[in-house]
């Protein structure tokens, strides 16, 4: 097998292999915001779906509205960081995988299966 390929085909596997790493790390990520003072804690999924939603002490001083907006600002903050931690994770396997093949690295490679397959 040439050399080449081989190398193309095995740091490709090495790239599909952390990619598949990294996606899993990111489904399975969860965040919490808070509001009013640590009143109103909202916990999200990977999805930015709300899995938890608590009142603390004092919740009774606020009325439904101020729950409610509450709920929404917590839910922000918990998606914005679900949001940010999946960039990180993904711009680390973009900073690893290095620039796009140019098109006469695939010509080449391409060439290099065409005379193996020969």
């Amino acid at each position: 097998m040439d050399d080449n390929f081989a190398g193309a085909v095995n740091e490709f596997q090495a790239t599909v292999a952390e990619l598949t790493r990294v996606q899993a790390e990111c489904a399975q990520l969860v965040a919490t915001g808070w509001a009013q003072r640590h009143r109103v804690r909202v916990t999200v999924n990977a999805e930015g779906i709300a899995i938890e939603i608590k009142f603390g002490a004092g919740i009774e001083q606020l009325s439904y509205d101020e729950i409610a907006e509450a709920v929404t600002e917590a839910s922000r903050q918990a998606v914005r960081e679900i949001a940010a931690r999946t960039s990180e994770l993904m711009g680390a396997v973009a900073a690893d995988t290095g620039p796009p093949p140019q098109l006469d690295d695939l010509r080449d490679l391409v060439g290099s299966l065409r005379d193996l397959l020969r």
